[in-house]
C-alpha cells in the first residue's frame, strides 16, 4: 500500500492488462508488474487503438524480463545479473519510460514518441496520428480570394502539436498525397468553409499519412472492401469521442471521405451510435449513398455532402457517385489539373481547395492565365444548368 503524501507519478498500483492473450503463462521471468498511479490514468484516458499499442509494448517487455538486446551486459552476463533504469519501449506513436530489477517491472511514464510523430523528411514515413492545430492568422478563403489570398493561405495555420485525444470542437481527416505540412494549413481551409460561421481559433487533424500515389491508391480500395490500419485507428478515435462525450464537427476530404465512411459502418457493425458528431464530406473518394447509410443509422448529422466540382474526378468517377458520359469525358479533360501535373496551380484545380461556384473556378483559370480551360468550363455551364 503507499502512502497518500506520495506524488502520483511515485504511486505504484498492480498493472492488469485487460486486453485478450494476457496473462500468467506470458509472464515467463517471474517478475511483478507495476505502474504507476499517473501512467495508469494516462492509460486509461488513452483510446483502444492506443492502449492495444501500449500493452503489445508491456507483453514484450514482460517476455524479456524487462532488458532487451540493448540492456546493460546483455550477451556478458546471466539474467539475474543485469540492470536496466529509465528504459524506453517503443508503442507506436508513444514511449513508456520504464525501470527493471531482479523481481519488477515499473512503468513510470507513458508520454508521446517525439521521434516517430510530426513532420518526416520523406512524407512515406510519417505516421497516422492527431494533432492540435491553431490559427494564426485570419487570411480565409472565399469567392473573392485573390491569388495573394491564396498564397497566404498556408501561414494562417500554425505548426501541429501531436496529441492523444480530441479536445477542440472541429476536426478533420485529410486526403491522399498530403503530406502533414500540407494537410495542416489544408483541412484548416476545409473546415473554415464547412463551419464558415464558427469562426474557430484551432483545429484536431487526424493525420492519413501518404506513402505514395500507388500504395495510397490501394489503401482507398482496401476501405472499400474492408478496412486499412488507418481507419481502425479513426474507429477508435470516433469511438473515444463519444465515450467522453464530445460533440465534435468533421469535415473529411478526398480519401479521408472514403476512411471516415468505412470507419463509421464499423462502428454500426459494433451496434454502437455517434449521436451527436456532425460530418461534411469535401471531394470525397466514396459513395453518397453508402455513406448517407451509414451516417444516418450512426446518428451523425450531416453538414454537407455535395460541395464537388462536377469537373472532379474524384468525387464523381472514383467516388462512383456520376459515371455518365458527358461526366466522364468531363472529368477526364481536367484530370491533370486534379492531380496538379505540371505548371498548374492549386487553385486551379476542381479538387484541392474546396470547391465554392463554377464562376469561382472561371475566375481562378484566368487568373492563372489558363484561358483555353476556362473557356471549357464556360461552355458547358449551360449543359450544367448553371449550377
Amino acid at each position: 500500500m503507499q502512502e497518500s503524501n506520495i506524488p502520483e507519478h511515485h504511486q505504484l498500483i498492480p498493472l492488469e492488462n485487460p486486453t485478450n492473450g494476457w496473462g500468467p503463462r506470458q509472464n515467463t521471468t517471474g517478475k511483478r508488474l507495476f505502474i504507476t498511479k499517473e501512467a495508469n490514468i494516462f492509460l486509461r484516458n488513452l483510446n483502444t487503438y492506443q492502449q492495444t499499442e501500449v500493452y503489445r509494448a508491456i507483453s514484450k517487455l514482460v517476455s524479456d524480463g524487462g532488458y532487451g538486446q540493448a540492456s546493460s551486459g546483455f550477451k556478458l552476463k546471466p539474467m539475474f545479473m543485469r540492470s536496466k533504469t529509465d528504459g524506453i519501449a517503443a508503442a507506436g506513436n508513444l514511449n513508456l519510460v520504464y525501470s527493471v530489477n531482479s523481481d519488477k517491472i515499473i512503468i513510470s511514464s507513458i508520454g508521446i514518441n517525439e521521434k516517430v510523430v510530426g513532420s518526416r523528411r520523406f512524407r512515406w514515413q510519417e505516421k497516422p496520428g492527431l494533432y492540435e492545430i491553431p490559427r494564426v492568422s485570419n487570411t480565409r478563403y472565399h469567392e473573392h480570394s485573390d491569388s495573394a489570398d491564396i498564397l497566404a493561405l498556408p501561414r494562417s495555420w500554425g505548426g501541429p502539436t501531436p496529441v492523444v485525444e480530441v479536445k477542440t470542437d472541429h476536426a478533420a481527416v485529410n486526403g491522399m498525397l498530403n503530406d502533414l505540412e500540407k494537410a495542416t494549413w489544408l483541412m484548416g481551409v476545409h473546415l473554415d468553409t464547412a463551419y464558415w460561421d464558427d469562426q474557430f481559433q484551432d483545429y484536431t487533424l487526424f493525420h492519413n499519412p501518404s506513402q505514395g500515389v500507388v500504395l495510397d491508391l490501394f489503401e482507398c480500395m482496401k476501405d472499400k472492401i474492408g478496412s486499412s490500419k488507418v481507419c481502425d485507428q479513426l474507429v477508435a478515435v470516433l469511438l473515444d469521442c463519444q465515450r467522453k462525450g464530445r460533440k465534435i464537427k468533421w469535415v473529411c476530404h478526398s480519401q479521408g471521405g472514403i476512411i471516415f465512411t468505412r470507419a463509421v459502418e464499423k462502428i454500426n457493425n459494433m451496434g454502437i451510435r455517434l449521436d451527436g458528431q456532425q460530418v461534411a464530406v469535401h471531394s470525397g473518394g466514396n459513395n453518397k449513398d453508402r455513406a448517407k447509410e451509414a451516417f444516418a443509422q450512426a446518428g451523425i448529422n450531416v453538414v454537407d455532402m455535395d460541395r464537388d466540382s462536377p469537373f472532379d474526378l474524384v468525387p464523381n468517377l472514383a467516388g462512383n457517385n456520376d459515371w455518365s458520359w458527358s461526366t466522364t469525358k468531363r472529368c477526364l479533360r481536367f484530370s491533370l489539373y486534379v492531380f496538379g501535373i505540371g505548371d498548374r496551380p492549386m487553385q486551379t484545380s476542381p479538387h484541392t481547395l474546396p470547391y465554392l461556384s463554377q464562376e469561382c473556378s472561371i475566375r481562378h483559370l484566368q487568373l492563372c492565365g489558363r484561358d483555353r480551360a476556362a473557356a471549357r468550363v464556360i461552355k458547358e455551364q449551360s449543359r450544367l444548368s448553371g449550377c
